[in-house]
């Protein structure tokens, strides 16, 4: 494929043409004075050439002597086919830079593609994060709702909606039943010893249950289911096998030795 010259290339080739167009052009002038002068014999000429002018038509033609290269842009240029002399130089010089720009052309097409894969990334990354960014945004417009959790239940509050609580009933739950029913008494629980068990009870189910059962006349179970509750009427049986609940037949009302 065909490269094409860089400027500066173009301004050293031109530069090289001006200075060679300047020679002929002097020793045309020259010429044309001593042929006048001396018309018989070939006239000889005596050029002053600086070192950087040598050296550019040395260049130009390596393989002449300076004083044949002369004569020939001379009868060149006079013959009218050196209006562009071309250097053999130049030639290979042209090469040689076609070569080194071949070589970082293909680095360039290389480094173009890399540029192009971080591009095609950075815009990958930039996406991505621009979708995050959203989500956030979201994510703080909408605060997340917080499960409201009612607070765990101690035992007293368990207690206090119960009204009773046999040791029986919590011996497979609770395993240090002594501390459980201490912490029940130091809450204000009533803490009665029975003869098999222990039974922690509300005060204040405790002050009505003993208004109740001061009112029952009789030791019936059918008066005592129908005027009492179940968890009453349980706490009274209970009282009552551990001798610490009794039915006083001849005032016809219990008591309770607490």
């Amino acid at each position: 494929m065909m490269q094409l010259l860089t400027p500066r290339k173009y301004l050293k080739v031109e530069v090289l043409l001006t200075e060679a167009t300047r020679i002929i052009n002097t020793l045309s002038r020259y010429f044309s004075y001593q042929t006048k002068r001396n018309q018989i014999g070939m006239p000889k000429i005596a050029l002053n050439l600086s070192s950087e002018q040598l050296e550019a038509l040395s260049k130009m033609f390596p393989d002449e002597p300076v004083e044949d290269v002369l004569v020939r842009i001379v009868n060149e240029f006079l013959s009218g086919r050196a209006s562009k002399p071309e250097s053999r130089a130049d030639e290979r010089s042209l090469r040689t830079l076609l070569d080194i720009l071949n070589a970082y052309t293909g680095k360039i097409d290389e480094l173009n593609r890399r540029v192009s894969q971080v591009v095609e990334i950075l815009e990958g990354i930039s996406s991505r994060l621009q979708n995050l960014e959203e989500q956030l945004r979201s994510t703080v417009q909408q605060p997340k709702q917080v499960e409201k959790r009612e607070p765990r239940k101690s035992a007293l509050d368990i207690l206090k909606e119960q009204g009773v609580m046999f040791e029986s009933d919590i011996a497979s739950k609770i395993k240090n039943r002594d501390a459980f029913f201490e912490r029940l008494k130091r809450g204000g629980a009533v803490v009665i010893a029975l003869a098999k068990e222990r039974v922690a009870v509300d005060p204040d189910f405790f002050t009505r249950f003993k208004d109740r059962v001061a009112k029952l006349s009789s030791s019936s179970d059918d008066i005592l289911s129908r005027e009492l509750e179940k968890s009453e009427l349980r706490l009274l049986k209970a009282l009552s096998s551990s001798g610490l609940a009794y039915f006083d037949s001849t005032r016809k009302r219990w008591v309770i030795e607490l």
